[in-house]
């Protein structure tokens, strides 16, 4: 049976939450909205009783990676062009 856990996530700053979640990735993607920074730090306990503690590189996710990568691009060809007149 599948068991809901819970994940508590902090910053650098210290700034906590706390999210219940079947799963790591899916409490990763509910909270990473939340938090500007590019890692977080996460805390839970797994199936098997182990105590887990783990920094995650945030955005998590394809559509939400995907629309970082083409913005640092047109970010990029833009500074290039300003640079060029």
């Amino acid at each position: 049976m599948k068991k809901m856990r819970i994940f508590k996530f902090w910053n650098e700053k210290g700034d906590e939450k706390e999210k219940e979640a079947m799963s790591l990735k899916k409490a990763v993607m509910a909270v990473q909205g939340d938090y500007k920074d590019k890692f977080i730090g996460v805390e839970y306990v797994s199936k098997k009783g182990k105590h887990i503690s783990q920094s995650v590189e945030i955005p998590m996710g394809r559509k939400i990676r995907q629309a970082i990568i083409l913005e640092k691009k047109r970010a990029a060809l833009k500074a290039a062009r300003e640079a060029g007149r």
